[in-house]
C-alpha cells in the first residue's frame, strides 16, 4: 500500500516539474524594463488619500462585489427604522402569532 502511495506521489512530482522547467514568454505583460521619463512626484499625503478613500467607501461611492457593474452615483439615503421600533414590531408579531414558521 505505501509502495503504491509512494510511486503515484513520485510520478505527479515527476509530470508536474516539467510545468516549471520553461523560461517565461514575453506576452507584454508585467514588468518588462520601462522607466517613464516623467517622474510623478504626489501632492497629496497618505493620510488624505486615506480619509478620501473612507469617505467614498461610507458614501457608497466606490463599487465592489455585486454592485461592481453598476452606476457610479450615490445610493439615495432611505431612512430606516430604529432599533426600539424593531422589537416593538417583533414583540407585537409574537404576541398576536404573526411571524412565519420556517420548518
Amino acid at each position: 500500500m505505501k509502495a503504491s502511495i509512494l510511486s503515484a506521489a513520485a510520478a505527479i512530482l515527476t509530470l508536474s516539474a516539467g510545468a516549471y522547467a520553461a523560461e517565461p514568454v514575453n506576452s507584454g505583460e508585467g514588468y518588462q524594463g520601462y522607466t517613464s521619463a516623467v517622474s510623478s512626484v504626489s501632492t497629496r499625503t497618505r493620510a488624505e488619500v486615506k480619509a478620501e478613500t473612507i469617505a467614498a467607501l461610507r458614501d457608497g461611492l466606490i463599487l465592489s462585489g455585486e454592485a461592481y457593474p453598476g452606476t457610479l452615483t450615490a445610493p439615495a439615503k432611505v431612512p430606516g427604522k430604529t432599533r426600539q421600533e424593531v422589537r416593538a414590531e417583533l414583540a407585537l408579531a409574537i404576541q398576536t402569532g404573526t411571524l412565519p414558521r420556517y420548518e
